[in-house]
């Protein structure tokens, strides 16, 4: 679900607003989008609820990310009122006009695949920022160690 869609608590927006952030420390061209799906009935209804959804963009083509966007997406799983929400997982995905290039997601043991996969360099940059996103919402331990 878009992640500006998410932001309903002041510990929430806090936690949404920290990820374009982190993400723009490691890749500082890009452009976040924090509702990267239409709003219409059709396409809510295929999105994840639980989930804090970011678009990033780059100016043209991202060579060495091998896509020209970035598509991030934060699993929750919703606690009660108190407890508030728990990460349970992150993927991402790279894609161009009109296909995906390449995918990853902590299911897959943090390992890229697709037909173009990013630089060695910025698959690390990519961990580091998945790292970060797990000591946002309390949970490193779920998230590969980025080697810098």
């Amino acid at each position: 679900m878009n992640a500006s869609a998410q932001a309903l608590s002041i510990d929430m927006m806090s936690k949404i607003a920290c990820i374009p952030v982190l993400f723009r420390t490691e890749f500082p061209q890009a452009r976040a989008d924090l509702s990267p799906w239409a709003m219409d009935e059709e396409t809510q209804q295929q999105t994840d609820p639980d989930s804090l959804d970011f678009g990033f963009s780059f100016p043209g083509w991202h060579r060495q990310l091998g896509c020209g966007c970035i598509l991030l997406q934060i699993h929750l799983v919703r606690g009660d009122r108190d407890s508030g929400s728990c990460l349970c997982g992150i993927s991402a995905s790279g894609h161009g006009i009109q296909e995906q290039f390449w995918q990853v997601s902590g299911i897959t043991d943090w390992q890229f695949g697709g037909k173009q996969v990013p630089s060695e360099s910025c698959q690390q940059q990519l961990r580091e920022i998945f790292r970060q996103v797990g000591e946002i919402f309390n949970y490193p331990a779920l998230l590969p160690h980025a080697e810098k």
